[in-house]
């Protein structure tokens, strides 16, 4: 018997800070966001769907996707930017598929999705895990970490489904709003340990 859950969370909630604790805690981890830079590399699957769509612009040097060129495509235009999904968001999950497939008996897998919800892909597990943080700390971090002014951090967070929301879909919450590694730590092992004794 193997266990497998996702882990998401808003902008600057500390997602990632999330992943490296419950590494650390021996699970296995995979982040949507590689699978996506893996899929569009030089002879990933997504680049000759991607470029069939957005033409030869997209093209790296080395044949992956340049990622830049890319989101200046899809970037303002809605429409564009689903159709980019529907190439890649059926990928991501049919790769995501195979790495749970990998998993051994006892193990406990964690998927990381930001837009999770958004992609209605919550049902696969065995339940989903939402690191929160208050909007002042988020704007803060994305002013401090990306050098955002206030008012895009605000319109960054406007553009997404409210945390909110995602807090009251999710089955455990992970309090990361003191910048504390050592706090939310605390929380992730306490929850793999929860979820360890249901392998027992």
């Amino acid at each position: 018997m193997s266990l497998a859950f996702a882990l998401t969370g808003g902008i600057a909630c500390g997602k990632s800070m999330a992943e490296a604790c419950f590494a650390a805690c021996g699970c296995r981890v995979l982040d949507a966001d590689q699978v996506v830079r893996d899929l569009e590399s030089a002879g990933g699957a997504a680049v000759a769907p991607i470029v069939a769509r957005f033409g030869e612009g997209v093209l790296a040097a080395d044949g992956g996707i340049d990622r830049q060129a890319l989101a200046s495509e899809v970037f303002s235009n809605p429409a564009a930017r689903r159709e980019l999904e529907h190439i890649v968001h059926p990928l991501v999950r049919r790769a995501t598929e195979v790495w749970l497939g990998q998993a051994g008996a006892g193990e406990i897998s964690v998927f990381s999705a930001a837009l999770l919800y958004e992609c209605g892909w919550e049902k696969t597990w065995q339940g989903v895990v939402c690191v929160k943080a208050s909007r002042e700390t988020q704007v803060r971090r994305m002013c401090q970490a990306r050098g955002m002014t206030e008012a895009a951090a605000e319109a960054r967070l406007n553009a997404q489904m409210p945390l909110a929301e995602k807090v009251k879909r999710s089955d455990w919450i992970l309090e990361n709003d003191h910048d504390d590694p050592e706090a939310l730590k605390r929380q992730v092992e306490a929850l793999v340990a929860s979820w360890k004794r249901n392998l027992d």
